[in-house]
């Protein structure tokens, strides 16, 4: 008894001492303050200086209180200036507010008779603050949307022996409309559908945006400096919508509750609010494409200081790669060099890794996948290979690829959940190095998989904001629905074709023909049409959204691109003009992206895209002299990219290289005096492969280069720029046409 009335004393007490404004150090180290001058604490401690801030929680709540105030008004005039537009609305609104009625009243009557979704909309609705703000999205993402594609009907697949198309999307009706999101979402084409903020252009002029300046997130302030209390308020926001409530805002209040871990999880920095703010950009723009950890779940473990599903090595993976969307000095080793950021993290990563003793725990999975990403996108793709493999592998021993045999208790579905989530960001990932570099997955063509994780809608209807060093914008151009899990399982079911398409190209023994080139590609063309509605261009676009989509047409590229010297017999389609396509989607994909984001924040990927469609526009420019301008594109996107990703130096390399080799009509011109030099040198002293780093996206071998010119008698008719990767088997010479296909005649002999 007496402890009990201790226990309720103590608690009592504490709650008892919150002052509503503590001094410095204790912020510094979230510790209780008792607000005296100096506090106990400090007073407690030699040469600590208690200073007092200027008291800003009142104009903090002050701030928050008018910012949601001011949101709501501009929800209410989007609903009536969507009824105003509607045909059976527009006359009943107009008289309303004739006979006075606020736009208060009218937006409540109607979001209560129902005829409009409300703008908060349950959370499965893009809304837009403005019309300017809708038009100047729309106009970023019309030319994606515009994206065209070959159909069934392309390809004249009747005259193709045994080609079994399979059902259309069309026919095979949306296997996704029961999460609701049919007609919900925002669409772009301005048709008749009453969505929340379906307004009609209004005439408003429209100016692309500066790279610089992107359309969503948008400052109207100037940023200041990382202390500035604006842009830490901005950055609790933002936390608490992409990390939830615990975070974010929670950061001001001076009381640390029992369940609460107050440690970094790292022993690079003891700045809690760095790394909550780096895993916050993680989240962002990296997460969920390739994810392999389950958000919830980590975040909750993160919080608490749980390590089922958290761990030290898992944390610093993530801040590694957190880095690479972050300018702050803090997050450099070398505060002189940006490449260098997360190099700090990505060795205390490593240290722990080595330090292991058993890797068969779900959290090594998870970071080896993301240290993967993180080299890929530094350029170190044989590096990014070896944790991509070690990640994949360590699964397939752990069984998670199985389906598990207990469900029944709340703990049972919760590790089910986040091992569904762990194995397949490791089988993604591992498809999109095969597909890159040209060789047979890790797993199996016949083995089971587990099932993909569960569609949790109130995940799905989470808000999605652009979250930057200055946080996120008050004044959003929209809100977006995150739609995670359903970007994610879509995902993963195109990469499960990804893993057909590998073991169609290069299973030894099973020769590739032009029926199983056309049935893959038949497969790409069904998944795009059965893509939930939510995750259609124009309905969403977020950067996974946006990833997903160049990704499948990457995926496409690649499929046809050894075969581009080729015709397939019987059948109207050309993989030249199929690669060709794709790689102008890529492109535009990019430059919506670049309009809405800026290219400095995006997936660890996105730099393998744009030199992949690059090489595919060289090839194009150098057989039919078009497309100069989309290998310019390329070519600016990547010196875009440069700061964050550095296989974007390597990239342009690589494309100053090949146009030289194949004698292209195109000169890259330098921006600076080095890079000036180093393109006067030999272009073979550019690119060259390394004993010390067996990189895959290397030109420049000896005596095997690939070249635009016509085939030679007996020479192997495939096309692949880089000789260390992998080549389709494909019969050749005499015995070329009997697997479908036959060299492609055209006037430039390409």
């Amino acid at each position: 008894m007496a402890d009990s009335s201790s226990s309720n004393l103590k608690r009592r007490r504490g709650l008892g001492i919150v002052t509503p404004n503590a001094c410095t150090e204790c912020r510094k180290k979230r510790a209780k303050c008792d607000g005296q001058a100096p506090c106990g604490r400090c007073a407690s401690q030699k040469g600590a200086t208690c200073v007092y801030e200027v008291p800003v929680r009142q104009s903090k709540e002050h701030m928050r209180s008018e910012i949601e105030h001011l949101r709501e008004q501009q929800k209410q005039t989007g609903r009536v200036l969507t009824a105003l537009v509607s045909n059976n609305e527009s006359e009943k609104i107009l008289k309303q507010l004739r006979d006075g009625a606020t736009l208060e009243d009218v937006a409540e009557q109607l979001e209560r008779s129902g005829s409009i979704p409300s703008a908060s909309g349950g959370g499965h609705t893009t809304t837009f603050n403005q019309n300017s703000d809708h038009q100047a999205i729309r106009s970023a993402l019309q030319p994606a949307k515009d994206i065209r594609r070959f159909g069934p009907s392309n390809f004249a697949s009747t005259e193709v022996q045994g080609l079994d198309l399979g059902p259309t999307g069309q026919d095979m009706g949306n296997a996704w409309s029961a999460w609701g999101s049919e007609g919900q979402t925002q669409d772009f084409s301005g048709g008749s559908q009453a969505d929340s903020m379906n307004w009609s252009p209004d005439g408003m002029p429209y100016s692309p945006h500066n790279l610089n300046h992107p359309l969503v997130g948008t400052w109207n302030q100037p940023a200041g400096s990382s202390q500035n209390s604006f842009i830490q308020f901005s950055r609790g926001q933002g936390q608490e919508t992409v990390l939830g409530q615990e975070f974010g805002v929670d950061h001001t209040k001076d009381v640390v509750t029992d369940s609460q871990f107050t440690g970094s999880w790292t022993s690079v920095t003891s700045d809690k609010a760095l790394v909550e703010h780096l895993m916050a950009l993680y989240f962002c723009w990296e997460y969920p494409t390739f994810a392999s950890l389950n958000k919830e779940h980590f975040l909750e473990d993160y919080r608490t200081g749980n390590q089922r599903y958290c761990s030290s090595l898992l944390i610093n993976a993530i801040l590694a790669l957190g880095c690479r969307f972050s300018d702050q000095v803090q997050s450099q080793l070398n505060t002189q060099d940006s490449d260098s950021a997360g190099d700090k993290f990505f060795a205390e990563a490593k240290r722990l890794l080595d330090a292991e003793t058993d890797r068969h725990v779900l959290t090594t999975i998870q970071a080896l996948g993301l240290l993967s990403i993180r080299e890929v996108s530094c350029g170190r793709s044989s590096e990014s290979l070896f944790y991509s493999g070690q990640s994949i592998r360590l699964a397939i021993e752990m069984g998670l690829h199985h389906e598990p045999e207990n469900e029944e208790s709340a703990d049972a579905q919760e590790d089910n959940a986040v091992q569904s989530a762990t194995f397949w960001g490791a089988f993604s990932l591992d498809q999109a190095w095969s597909l890159s570099i040209g060789r047979l997955p890790h797993f199996s063509r016949d083995m089971v998989s587990v099932a993909k994780p569960d569609i949790v809608d109130e995940v799905e209807a989470s808000d999605w904001v652009p979250y930057t060093d200055d946080g996120a914008p008050f004044e959003r151009s929209c809100t977006q629905p995150s739609n995670i899990r359903s970007v994610y399982k879509t995902f993963c079911e195109l990469s499960e074709i990804v893993h057909q398409t590998m073991y169609t190209l290069y299973t030894p023994g099973n020769l590739v023909t032009g029926k199983k080139l056309l049935d893959i590609y038949t497969k790409y063309l069904n998944w795009y049409d059965l893509i939930p509605t939510a995750l259609r261009l124009g309905q969403n676009f977020t950067p996974a959204v946006l990833f997903a989509h160049m990704y499948y047409h990457f995926a496409i590229l690649l499929l046809f691109r050894p075969f581009i010297k080729l015709e397939i017999i019987g059948s109207g389609l050309s993989p030249r003009n199929v690669c060709s396509q794709a790689a102008e989607a890529i492109t535009t994909l990019v430059n919506s992206y670049s309009k809405l984001y800026t290219l400095r924040r995006t997936p660890s990927f996105v730099p393998c895209f744009v030199l992949t469609s690059s090489i595919a526009h060289v090839v194009t420019l150098g057989t039919s002299n078009v497309g100069r301008e989309l290998l310019q594109q390329g070519i600016q996107d990547l010196r875009e990219m440069q700061p964050c990703h550095g296989f974007a130096v390597r990239a342009l390399d690589i494309l100053h290289y090949l146009i030289s080799t194949w004698e292209v009509d195109f000169s890259i011109e330098s921006e600076s005096l080095e890079e000036d030099l180093k393109y006067k040198q030999n272009p073979r002293s550019l690119c060259r492969a390394s004993a010390s780093s067996l990189n895959q996206f290397c030109p420049n071998v000896q005596g095997m280069d690939s070249t635009l010119g016509p085939v030679k008698q007996n020479e192997n008719p495939l096309f692949w720029p880089f000789p260390l990767q992998g080549v389709p088997l494909l019969n050749i010479g005499a015995d070329l046409e009997s697997s479908g296909f036959r060299m492609l005649e055209v006037d430039d002999a390409t």
